[in-house]
């Protein structure tokens, strides 16, 4: 193995860490137990990175944190630490998107501030952020760029390199993961933010350890991946005490190879932070069960494609499909392919189909709307009209579609405010400009105003500036002091809105669309209302304003993470990773589920972030498993909630859901071995918490 070169650093560079309370004084918007835990984070990779404190100087760390627990903070403070030092060093950071890349810049430039007061002699600035390609990085400086640019011949030579959701270089072929392992050795050290480790295939976390300089935990890595495999796929005949043993076993020998590389926390560990995260709550919603009626048009459904499927290779159709059992819209969309394809089958075949069809045909026309999305759409209504907002989760993008589509039209249409459009429009006007002037930007501030002065948008303002009976004053002077959805420490609705225009203005997608906003208005103008997908949009151009007209999602979210705008978003997995939904939201709906366990933990960690919504007004989030009884959605909900229940336990070791080859007595086994496994599963994990690295 090549020698380590020295990282150089002096611990004295970082002992502003051992004061998180002056740095929360700096920067009031922190919350203080999860920057103590941030901090003590940090001071513990740097001192493994630089040999500081006792510690064994490490090519490099894996933080794997739960989603939520701010990784990218925790990393932001070591790079400017390293980028500051002595004669100062240069960091590279691989994001895998821009949309990351932008999310890292702003991370970085917000403890410009903070630094300065508390950290004056690392020398913060804006000016050392370069979120772009260089030919030359230099010593001070903080690079950002896309996972892509490891790719390209351009060097990777740096003192620090970190690579940002690692775990996105699916295998070892990806040219991504080729392109680390052959440039490895031209950064002094390495630091990655991936998943939960044993979420990722075994021969994605070998090569990360690999890159971290953990090459002698192999073995015992090897070993608790094959237990867990044995735990999903080997006999359900054998004691489980034995099996929950050796499971515990081997989970023990794998965290002790890995606590010197790894470090990793749980939410549900944190009980001093639970307070800044709100609390969790599971939310039922009621779905009847499968009727004869709507089992029977399923299965003929199923039938009458795996019967074409015999005699026309092009049917795209797989076997079971799942979007059958959530909602009508595919179906109904393979009823019509059906008809275009029976006339080229042969003479029985397609006698056998077309009776099939007829019977799909009268079946279909006595279910009406499909009883999930009438009992969600009844959820839906209720929390809208507690004036909170809720974001839905779909699988595939038809039953996005369905169901966005069915929310738009059947919630309640917000009345038309009082007061004049020009009264609006002068308020707005004279407020926007106090809050934040922007030269040049004219164009855009219009476009924004007139967003404002939507029915929609007015509407929600009137509404939070009615209940904190501010009607009677003049409506510049309501703006100005009345707090978004009444939030009792959010900002004013002047202030919320100078923030999103400002949030707007620093994405170039989001600027695109306020450029066109006569010809593509802005979510929630116009006819698109209270409801908003962002998925593929419907062919139907009349259902267009209730979809995000392209798959640049900045817009919608920056939107949604304001008080103003939808209040119902319908969402594709694009947006269950590395995307906050928690500003003004509480409530999660997983209507249709991912086969993966960690694409669900990834969903609900778009919520349960720090100083969320939950958080603001002392509620909880409430995430929702509705299932249709009596079909595989019930079954893959059942399994997946047990299965999220012991995500952290086996350090993301649950394997994927397929929900035809599951045996329920299988399946209870399994959880019964978790169960006795789970005294000493719980007290491993806790090894791979920070450690303060002076012992105090």
């Amino acid at each position: 193995m090549t020698p380590l070169r020295p990282l150089g650093l002096s611990a004295n560079q970082w002992q502003f860490l051992s004061k998180p309370d002056a740095y929360v004084n700096a920067c009031p918007q922190l919350n203080l137990e999860s920057t103590r835990r941030q901090f003590l984070t940090a001071r513990d990779i740097l001192a493994r990175l630089n040999g500081s404190v006792g510690a064994t100087a490490r090519r490099g760390v894996l933080l794997a944190d739960d989603v939520g627990l701010g990784k990218t903070t925790v990393a932001a403070l070591v790079a400017w630490i390293v980028a500051s030092a002595g004669d100062r060093r240069g960091v590279r950071i691989l994001a895998p998107n821009d949309v990351m890349v932008r999310r890292w810049e702003e991370e970085l430039l917000r403890h410009v501030e903070p630094l300065q007061r508390c950290a004056r002699h690392l020398d913060v600035r804006h000016n050392r952020v370069k979120a772009r390609r260089l030919k030359q990085l230099s010593p001070g400086s903080i690079q950002i760029v896309k996972h892509s640019y490891a790719m390209t011949d351009l060097s990777l030579a740096c003192d620090l390199l970190i690579v940002d959701e690692a775990h996105r270089a699916k295998g070892e072929k990806t040219a991504f993961s080729q392109a680390l392992h052959r440039k490895k050795s031209s950064s002094a050290r390495v630091l990655i933010l991936t998943a939960t480790p044993f979420s990722i295939r075994l021969d994605e976390l070998r090569r990360m350890l690999v890159l971290v300089g953990a090459n002698d935990t192999s073995g015992p890595v090897r070993s608790f991946s094959k237990a867990l495999e044995d735990l999903y796929g080997g006999s359900a005949a054998r004691p489980p005490e034995v099996v929950a043993g050796l499971l515990a076993d081997k989970a023990e020998a794998a965290v002790d190879a890995l606590a010197g590389f790894v470090i990793r926390h749980g939410i549900d560990d944190l009980p001093a932070e639970h307070s800044s995260f709100g609390g969790r709550e599971d939310w039922s919603i009621a779905v009847p069960d499968v009727s004869p009626t709507e089992l029977e048009l399923i299965l003929r459904m199923d039938r009458a494609l795996r019967l074409a499927k015999r005699h026309d290779d092009d049917l795209s159709q797989a076997s079971h499909d799942p979007r059958f059992h959530v909602g009508w819209r595919h179906l109904d969309a393979k009823r019509a392919e059906l008809r275009e394809i029976a006339s080229h089958l042969p003479k029985h075949t397609r006698a056998v189909i077309e009776a099939h069809g007829f019977a799909i045909d009268r079946l279909r026309k006595q279910v009406g709307t499909h009883a999930k999305i009438t009992a969600v759409t009844d959820a839906v209504k209720s929390v809208v009209g507690a004036g909170e907002k809720v974001v839905l989760f779909c699988h595939h993008h038809a039953t996005a579609q369905e169901l966005t589509i069915h929310l738009a039209k059947h919630l309640p249409k917000a009345a038309p405010p009082p007061l004049a459009y020009r009264e609006w429009r002068n308020a707005w006007e004279a407020v926007l400009p106090a809050c934040t002037i922007t030269s040049g930007y004219e164009r855009f501030r219009k476009a924004f105003v007139d967003w404002l002065c939507e029915d929609c948008i007015r509407a929600q303002a009137w509404r939070w500036i009615v209940s904190e009976g501010s009607a009677s004053d003049a409506l510049e002077n309501a703006l100005r002091s009345t707090r978004g959805r009444n939030a009792p420490r959010g900002p004013t609705i002047a202030d919320a809105a100078a923030r999103l225009f400002n949030a707007l203005m620093d994405s170039p997608s989001s600027r695109a669309v306020l450029r066109e906003a006569d010809r593509r208005p802005l979510p929630g103008a116009k006819g698109g209302g209270q409801v908003l997908g962002v998925c593929r949009p419907s062919e139907n151009p009349r259902e267009h304003s209730w979809f995000v007209p392209n798959q640049q999602p900045d817009t919608a979210i920056a939107i949604f993470n304001s008080p103003f705008g939808p209040d119902v978003l319908v969402v594709t997995d694009k947006l269950s990773e590395g995307i906050d939904l928690h500003r003004y939201c509480r409530h999660l709906i997983h209507y249709e589920l991912d086969p993966s366990p960690i694409r669900t933990v990834q969903r609900n960690g778009r919520l349960r972030r720090v100083n969320g919504w939950a958080a603001m007004i002392g509620r909880e989030i409430r995430y929702a498993y509705p299932a249709f009884g009596g079909t595989r959605d019930y079954r893959l909900v059942q399994i997946m909630k047990r299965r999220i229940d012991s995500f952290s336990l086996l350090l993301g070791g649950v394997q994927d859901i397929a929900v035809d080859d599951v045996v329920n007595a299988d399946e209870s086994w399994r959880n019964q071995v978790i169960r006795l496994a789970k005294k000493r599963l719980a007290n491993v994990s806790r090894k791979l918490v920070a450690r303060d690295p002076s012992g105090e």
